[in-house]
């Protein structure tokens, strides 16, 4: 696979992620979601694997929309950072709505000889 085929192959895996997070839909999710994440929300909360798909499943968070805005891969063996951002409106429970753009760092890696998201961290603009 050209880096070119690899890039949009891991678009359309966070696409994947993406939609399978708006719906809360942790069947779809997990696959995607690699067995060491570590989820860092702009907030600061760090979440790992288990703890974040029973928080998007369990509907602690609500995602309402995550609109990615600007997109940068790169590619080291077998991993692919993505950084970007991207506009998000979440509610989340006890705390309430919040709208805001966040820059990211993503991290693919293959694992078990698929693609999946290892890592997010995020801090919201403007830093």
């Amino acid at each position: 696979m050209t880096e070119t085929e690899l890039f949009e192959h891991i678009l359309a895996l966070d696409e994947a992620r993406v939609a399978a997070t708006l719906a809360g839909d942790v069947a779809r999710l997990e696959p995607l979601i690699g067995s060491s994440l570590r989820y860092v929300h702009s907030s600061g909360t760090d979440e790992d694997r288990s703890l974040y798909l029973e928080r998007v499943g369990g509907g602690f968070y609500d995602y309402q929309r995550l609109t990615s805005i600007v997109r940068a891969f790169r590619r080291f063996g077998e991993v692919v950072l993505v950084n970007g951002d991207v506009e998000i409106d979440v509610v989340v429970r006890e705390k309430g709505r919040k709208q805001f753009r966040s820059r990211y760092l993503q991290v693919w890696a293959l694992e078990n000889g698929s693609w999946r998201m290892v890592s997010w961290q995020s801090t919201p603009l403007p830093a």
